[in-house]
């Protein structure tokens, strides 16, 4: 698909916009920055999916949809190939890191590998080397006594956070896919099953993979293009695949089949002291209070292999099921009274109508919302100045009672046609937040959801918003930014 093709990929406009935001920072204090230079402290937050590592590989010019990258053995050698094939992106995170400010990778559902060790040391050596040649570029090699004392500097500036991050003025910053039953963990910290060391699998994770990769002109960035209506794969059909050759219901089955018997297959009960270590890592990490991170917690949806009936309704499994069961009670009926040819015809149709206005489908706005919705308690939790979310790919800004609360959107390869002529973003969505040095702990932040666009900074407008039909919040115009320090994120 066009979409994951180089010419397609965002990389040129992430390293715009960050080389534009190092020179705002730059401006603050009036000189070219550096490791030990005194200057505006930045920490840029990349807000989880900026590697997508449920997306199949390709090998030998094919796709190979079957393995998920579950482990370390398998996630490192996916994470350096996309590290490769994105060069231009990991040059601009390192020109961050060379300027002497932090850089922090919150793990999402797509890149959940990043909790895995071996992961982030793969990422960190790429972006540190970066920032080793970006700084060799504008000062010279350092000398051999002073490079590892330099590295080891840089590698601090380079963090990782599996479920959250937690800023010193009060920003929590997460993914957000804890509060969709679909693309959450029961324990974000170390998202493993049964056998440590080996990431479960979500619902989102295998559709992604065995469903979505495997529909033809399916675009995974875009909701819009695979969550249809029965007319709407219909129509999908016979657009793509009717003088094609090839069977849209038979793939759709096959993956919804195999997505199903996976979830069951590896179902891992709840475990309380697992749970409870959990909760400890991230209190830890993070350097959040520990009851606060108990409420946090609190708020998770229920991992979909939990709900294997709503797993059953959105995958269809369950409509197939009462297909097959009307048929073969007409069957019976037909075998029994022939006579009753008509009811007989019938009762397929009205079974399945019934069931669908006895048992409604969670529509996907109705999951946003609960992402959304989420984000006030969490701030609750931590009583925290402003809470940042992703996930939903929808921006979000808005100013509730001195609380901040932003969805930092999506700057990924979406587009509304397979041909990828038309952006769905007309602009590109962040949240910069900042405070003044020295403030006291219950000073306010300034600033809020920004637009790069026309190469260069902007207020969010609403108008700014995706061409597709999209239901969050509309946004509101940030506060005036002031000086001192910032917090940049963004999602991928």
């Amino acid at each position: 698909m066009r979409y994951r093709q180089a010419p397609y990929s965002p990389d040129g406009e992430i390293a715009a916009m960050l080389d534009a935001l190092r020179g705002e920072i730059r401006k603050g204090t009036g000189g070219s920055g550096g490791l030990h230079t005194q200057r505006d402290e930045l920490t840029l937050v990349l807000n989880g999916d900026i590697f997508d590592l449920d997306a199949p590989r390709v090998i030998d010019n094919e796709s190979v949809v079957h393995d998920l990258p579950r482990t370390a053995e398998h996630a490192v050698p996916a994470m350096e190939a996309i590290l490769r094939d994105h060069p231009v992106f990991v040059a601009a995170v390192g020109r961050v890191v060379a300027d002497g400010h932090t850089v922090v990778f919150v793990a999402g559902n797509h890149d959940i590998q990043l909790t895995l060790p071996e992961v982030r040391d793969a990422v960190r050596r790429r972006v540190v080397d970066a920032a080793l040649h970006a700084l060799a570029a504008r000062d010279g090699a350092p000398a051999a006594s002073d490079a590892r004392e330099l590295r080891a500097a840089l590698e601090a500036r380079v963090v990782f956070r599996a479920w959250f991050h937690r800023t010193r003025d009060g920003v929590i910053v997460e993914h957000g896919n804890q509060y969709d039953s679909y693309c959450s963990y029961r324990y974000p910290m170390a998202p493993f099953g049964r056998k440590r060391g080996e990431i479960q699998p979500t619902m989102g994770s295998l559709v992604s993979r065995l469903l979505v990769s495997r529909m033809g002109y399916f675009n995974p960035h875009v909701d819009s293009s695979f969550m249809l209506s029965g007319f709407g794969y219909l129509a999908h059909w016979a657009r793509y695949y009717l003088f094609s050759g090839r069977s849209l219901v038979l793939a759709f089955a096959v993956g919804a089949l195999r997505t199903m018997l996976e979830l069951v297959r590896r179902r891992d009960p709840c475990r309380r002291a697992l749970r409870r270590a959990d909760l400890a890592a991230a209190a830890r990490e993070t350097g959040a209070p520990f009851p606060a991170v108990v409420k946090h917690a609190r708020l998770f949806a229920r991992p979909a292999e939990d709900c294997l009936g709503r797993v059953a309704r959105e995958l269809w499994l369950d409509r197939l099921g009462l297909v097959l069961v009307g048929l073969v009670a007409a069957l019976a009926c037909l075998w029994w009274m022939p006579e009753g040819l008509a009811p007989a015809v019938l009762l397929a149709p009205t079974l399945l109508v019934a069931y669908e206005c006895a048992v409604p489908k969670p529509t996907l706005d109705a999951v946003w919302q609960g992402v959304n919705g989420a984000a006030r308690r969490v701030a609750r939790a931590h009583r925290a100045k402003a809470v940042v979310f992703g996930h939903t790919h929808n921006p979000e800004g808005s100013w509730e009672d001195g609380v901040f609360f932003g969805n930092t959107g999506s700057w990924s390869a979406a587009f509304e046609d397979i041909a990828c002529t038309k952006p769905v973003f007309e602009a590109r969505p962040l949240v910069w937040l900042r405070s003044e040095d020295g403030a006291a702990p219950d000073a306010p932040l300034s600033g809020g959801l920004l637009m790069w666009k026309d190469e260069r900074f902007q207020p969010w407008r609403a108008d700014a918003r995706p061409s597709v039909p999209r239901k969050a919040e509309v946004a509101k115009r940030p506060r005036p930014a002031l000086r001192p320090q910032a917090t940049a994120a963004m999602r991928g």
